[in-house]
């Protein structure tokens, strides 16, 4: 089933929704819910407000959070990785051809849902570095290696690498992933698994880049038979920089501050959610004690809609025109 989901987060209007249609939930992720749909071929993705860092499940939403995620997804399939082979089938008003009679017209799930092709998954998460940072960064602080490979010296936090690099680790369903050797992954699934990886980092980011933007790192998931599937190069699943703030931080061997949740995660390691166990009852319960500042969620919220807009062009509300 994956995270624990606090229930005060987990039951949204359209959660019930579609509990009320019988519409079977066969997995619930930190954030997107899945669900069976009457062609057996085919599932019903829910992006939902809900925010993790360190692999719990916070107790609050980002509003919209779900809009933006799903429709940056969409925009990556259908207007830049088109020759790339996808499990995207439908979205916008489009899905209530696939949806239950009762579900159709609604306008949330048009925002939040999309139809995907039912897939055999690698249990991998396929990520590409183009900057060292993050867990990255803790890798070769001790042995100038990540998931084996190996790094020029004298590389700080923030540093561009000589060349994109495919580093995977593990998909957990609880408590944290798990580097594991980029070989070895070759050896066991195939070349194309690196290549498909470094080719589809490639071309988002050198789109990012014509928007001011720089990718430092994302996450690709692929079914068995190379399918790209899940969330393509979100705010949730990757880290943009401003390419001038870069600039500026790295002339001082700094890191520049993320279009993402990097806001909840430096107040988490304020409270020390970075050193709880999410398999430990305890430290859930704890983490679900928490609250959060609204001023945390408000900056968090402008941060994803901001690099929204500067990566489609338009605000999220005029994007989902764009998907009736």
């Amino acid at each position: 089933m994956g995270a624990t989901i606090p229930f005060a987060v987990a039951t949204t209007s359209f959660h019930k929704r579609i509990e009320r249609a019988a519409l079977p939930r066969i997995h619930q992720g930190k954030v997107r819910d899945t669900y069976i749909l009457p062609d057996p071929n085919l599932l019903f993705v829910l992006a939902t407000d809900r925010v993790s860092i360190f692999d719990f499940v916070l107790p609050t939403i980002i509003p919209l959070k779900g809009e933006v995620l799903t429709a940056l997804t969409v925009f990556w399939l259908r207007d830049v990785l088109d020759d790339v082979r996808h499990h995207l089938i439908a979205y916008g008003k489009d899905i209530d051809d696939y949806l239950l009679a009762r579900l159709r017209g609604d306008k949330e799930l048009h925002n939040r849902g999309l139809v995907v092709r039912k897939l055999a998954m690698l249990p991998i998460e396929c990520i590409v570095r183009n900057n060292l940072t993050g867990s990255g960064w803790k890798s070769y602080q001790k042995d100038k290696t990540v998931c084996g490979i190996t790094l020029p010296p004298d590389l700080h936090d923030g540093s561009q690498l000589p060349a994109p690099i495919f580093t995977p680790t593990t998909k957990a369903e609880t408590g944290h992933d798990e580097p594991l050797d980029a070989e070895d992954v070759v050896r066991e699934n195939g070349t194309w698994i690196r290549e498909q990886s470094l080719a589809i980092f490639n071309e988002v980011a050198s789109y990012a880049r014509t928007k001011g933007l720089i990718l430092a790192d994302t996450k690709f998931e692929f079914g068995k038979d190379g399918t790209l599937a899940d969330e393509v190069a979100t705010p949730d699943s990757s880290r943009y920089w401003d390419l001038k703030e870069w600039e500026r931080a790295c002339e001082k061997r700094e890191t520049p501050p993320s279009y993402d949740k990097e806001i909840v995660r430096t107040w988490g390691k304020q409270h020390g959610v970075d050193k709880l166990d999410p398999t430990n009852t305890n430290d859930l319960n704890a983490v679900a004690s928490l609250q959060i500042p609204q001023d945390v969620l408000d900056k968090t919220v402008d941060r994803y809609h901001e690099v929204f807009r500067r990566i489609t062009g338009e605000s999220l509300k005029e994007f989902q025109l764009h998907m009736e």
